[in-house]
């Protein structure tokens, strides 16, 4: 027998204009759900130290006329007809009516709490303007140029990219964007890069059509990008203040550091810039989990450990392989990390702020795959790739060149899932387990601890998932659309945050609280003859007014035979109302004595009826991103305790029926 126990732990320039009040506000806010879970902190600094060893950008210039001549060679290599359907939507995006950003739109934010109608329009006129560089990429025939230069023009005069919902750390709060006021967001980010990289592809034609464009990009990402991250070391993203980092730090990171190595103008400004990319980089890797898990989820993986990976290759190839970090296990494992929370097709495990159904980008897979060496990343990546039907991305620049330079190597790699029969993330406090190894056949089940502190975090301490065939059982219902309660103290107001809509018990009509010492104790898993076992205990996840002193939840997955046993085994300190086992599906549920199926899944429960009265709520879906996922409604079964003692033991049977 193999025993792994973990229980959880915690780890813990210029002053800026903005407003300390707002900004210690907003960092609070940030944190309180970006703490991340607790681990071993790995202080190796990596990025840095490997940096001050001699390396320079003194020969960058070299590296971008590389970068531009391999980038059309590929894009002129592209097949004729994938060539011709962006050519199509270039032509569409020429006749494109550009929308305004009204002051008013801006402060929807504010007023509403609505933040989807600002960005949505905002990311429209960007999708379009790549639509228009992508066009003129592949026909470099400057039909494009005109609209294209509308476009850029309209991105270079808005007053801020920062997004609403992140504008609050100025000193007028959530408010019209002060211009004057620095900041770096996300969407900053993105936009900066997609600005350097038409700078850097098409700076001749658009010089040919106006003198003034080029200058005004260079000026613009001085005064949005450059100027501000050098300045301020307190935008909480950076890490600087030993505080707690999560994707931001990666995802903005890669995107300046990417608009840096495309239009900063000179070497020692580059070497610079890119010095303090890296020490702040650093304190994402810093703080990342051995085992390379992800505890925003698989949909957050793509802008955490996949534009990390991005940020490493492109140092990589503008050093010509000085920087290189193919020696660091703990980045592979990140990479790892995603297929081992692939379930089948598009399914993946979605604890934290994901959904049940999503294609991790495939680029990000290729490039750990590339990095070290590893075929089952690689095929991975093709699997990813097929599924988004081998199409290249058309909405972000960026992401097509990056995609091109792999598009033929895609083609040549057998498309194969891992399927990998266990994965235990220890420090992540997550277990994956399947029937076969190399097949989505039979039972899959996901099982998560951890605490209630996680980034993106949703209370859900015990929650566990079942798929039959890689069709979804018992789910987490997930994460819906963003809107101002999200990352606000009434975060736990959003019902598919709560404990309840997970599958996690009620203890005295109590559900589970928000908080990093709301966690699993004794997460202890280990390998039998027959079966795999997860041992746990829930209690800790609950607080005071719960009045339980021991809740262990025991699952024992036999493979063989596709069935799952939950036994519940629990000490209350008294007795003040029943107790409820609830489980989440989108299946219809049928019921029989002592038995309960789950629509067309395969999967069936046995349970004791003198132990539970079962009840089935049906809960309608009106976000549009859960719908997505599950379609009209989802259920709710609901098994509610006879018993008033103070201490029993229950066994559930999950089956292939």
């Amino acid at each position: 027998m193999i025993d792994i126990i973990m229980e959880t732990q915690t780890t813990a320039e210029n002053k800026s204009s903005l407003r300390p009040g707002k900004w210690i506000l907003f960092v609070l806010l940030m944190l309180s759900f970006h703490l991340g879970l607790a681990q071993k902190e790995t202080p190796g600094n990596w990025l840095s130290t490997a940096f001050k060893k001699g390396v320079d950008f003194n020969q960058i210039g070299e590296w971008r006329n590389e970068q531009q001549l391999q980038t059309f060679q590929k894009i002129d290599a592209l097949p004729e007809h994938i060539k011709s359907a962006f050519v199509k939507q270039a032509e569409q995006a020429n006749l494109y009516v550009w929308p305004s950003l009204p002051a008013s739109l801006y402060l929807d934010y504010k007023h509403t709490g609505t933040r989807t109608n600002y960005e949505q329009l905002q990311s429209e006129r960007r999708r379009k303007l790549s639509n228009l560089v992508i066009g003129e990429l592949i026909e470099r025939k400057g039909r494009f140029i005109p609209q294209l230069v509308n476009g850029l023009w309209l991105v270079l005069e808005e007053s801020t990219w920062v997004a609403p919902a992140h504008i609050v750390v100025q000193k007028e709060g959530a408010d019209l964007p002060n211009p004057e006021e620095g900041y770096i967001d996300l969407n900053a980010g993105r936009t900066a890069v997609t600005v350097a990289m038409i700078y850097h592809l098409l700076a001749p034609e658009l010089d040919t059509y106006s003198k003034v464009i080029n200058k005004r990009i260079l000026s613009e990402l001085d005064k949005r990008i450059f100027q501000p991250y050098m300045k301020y070391n307190q935008f909480w993203w950076m890490g600087f203040k030993g505080n707690a980092v999560n994707n931001w730090n990666a995802w903005v990171n890669t995107n300046c550091m990417h608009t840096a190595l495309l239009a900063m103008q000179t070497p020692d400004s580059l070497n610079r810039f890119t010095e303090k990319i890296m020490r702040s980089t650093d304190n994402f890797l810093n703080q990342y989990p051995l085992d390379g898990g992800c505890d925003e989820g698989p949909s957050y993986w793509g802008e955490a450990g996949g534009k990390l990976i991005r940020l490493l290759t492109l140092l990589n190839s503008a050093t010509k392989g000085k920087l290189n970090w193919e020696d660091k296990p703990l980045i592979h494992e990140m990479g790892n990390y995603i297929y081992k929370m692939h379930i089948a097709d598009d399914y993946m495990v979605n604890f934290a702020d994901a959904t049940a159904r999503s294609t991790p980008d495939f680029e990000s897979i290729y490039q750990f795959g590339m990095l070290f060496n590893d075929p089952v990343l690689k095929q991975f990546a093709a699997f990813q790739f097929k599924q988004e039907h081998q199409e290249l991305p058309s909405g972000d620049v960026t992401d097509f060149v990056q995609s091109v330079a792999i598009y033929a190597d895609l083609l040549k790699i057998p498309a194969t899932a891992a399927y990998p029969k266990i994965s235990l993330l220890p420090q992540l406090q997550v277990l994956t387990m399947r029937s076969e190894a190399g097949s989505s056949k039979g039972m899959f089940v996901a099982i998560k601890g951890g605490n209630n502190a996680e980034s993106h975090n949703h209370n859900d301490i015990g929650n566990f998932i079942i798929y039959m065939d890689g069709k979804p059982a018992i789910i987490d219902v997930g994460v819906g659309t963003y809107t101002s309660k999200t990352f606000s103290k009434q975060r736990y107001e959003l019902w598919n945050l709560q404990s309840q809509w997970h599958n996690c018990p009620v203890i005295n009509g109590i559900p589970q609280s928000d908080g990093k010492k709301y966690a699993a104790k004794d997460f202890t898993y280990s390998h039998e003859a027959d079966h795999e076992n997860l041992h746990l205990d829930l209690a800790a996840a609950y607080p005071e007014t719960a009045e339980v002193k021991q809740w262990k939840r025991n699952l024992d997955f036999y493979p063989a035979k596709e069935m799952l046993t939950l036994t519940e085994s629990y000490q209350l300190k008294k007795f003040k109302e029943a107790s409820v086992l609830n489980f989440m599906t989108a299946a219809p549920v049928q019921q029989s004595p002592g038995e309960l199926t789950f629509g067309k899944t395969g999967l069936a429960l046995k349970y004791d009826p003198s132990k539970f009265e079962v009840k089935v709520i049906e809960k309608l879906l009106e976000d549009p991103r859960l719908k997505n996922s599950w379609g009209e409604k989802v259920y709710r079964v609901e098994l509610r305790f006879k018993s008033k003692s103070l201490k029993d033991q229950v066994v559930l049977k999950f089956y292939k029926k």
